[in-house]
């Protein structure tokens, strides 16, 4: 992860956290909660570190960043409800000659722009659907919490805040895609497993 000259770890957080915490009201939508478009507000500024040329104030080229990403994200995602049919005309809303709203195709599935509708739409809902403690801290050797039925709600969340505060910056990035349910190769999910769980050990939670 790449820091900018003349600043810390700490100081990059700060801005970045600013700028999520700014951001998150704006752009929030649908069932994307303020908590939502935080943690995607963050994960972009974190990719835009990358970017950064530092011609300008880091916070300054952040908020552009993050902002147009919002921006798209918020246009790619909102769930469009209205489905292709009811402009089309082979429409057969009463289903006088059809049993399925159509009467050009038996199955919806083949309809080209139902089908995509229908795909894309599936795909939205399915966003940013956070994974529960529990899936963080399992699937690989030695990262399951022993007592892990143990740990009610309110326990997770707050193991979540406090890894959320000291998740190394280098694997941050990775953390919050693995955090929101996004892919990950399996090394670098492995390595994001793995710290998680030495953070909850050093606190003494692992157990």
């Amino acid at each position: 992860m790449k820091l900018p000259k003349n600043m810390t770890e700490e100081e990059v957080l700060k801005t970045i956290e600013h700028i999520a915490n700014k951001l998150c009201y704006i752009f929030k939508f649908g069932y994307h909660g303020v908590e939502d478009m935080k943690q995607q507000a963050t994960l972009f500024a974190l990719e835009g570190l990358e970017a950064y040329d530092e011609k300008r104030p880091l916070e300054n080229f952040l908020w552009t960043h993050v902002r147009n990403r919002l921006f798209n994200y918020k246009r790619d995602n909102f769930e469009r409800p209205d489905k292709p049919c009811l402009t089309c005309p082979f429409y057969d809303p009463s289903r006088s000659k059809s049993y399925n709203e159509c009467t050009e195709f038996s199955d919806k599935a083949e309809c080209n722009p139902f089908s995509s509708w229908f795909n894309r739409n599936s795909r939205k809902k399915s966003l940013m659907s956070p994974i529960k403690m529990s899936d963080m801290t399992s699937g690989g050797e030695g990262l399951a919490f022993t007592n892990s039925s143990l740990l009610g709600s309110l326990a997770n969340e707050e193991i979540l805040k406090l890894v959320d505060r000291h998740v190394p910056l280098e694997i941050r990035l990775d953390y919050l895609r693995f955090k929101n349910g996004l892919k990950l190769p399996k090394p670098r999910r492995d390595a994001v497993k793995k710290a998680i769980y030495n953070i909850i050990k050093e606190h003494g939670l692992d157990g």
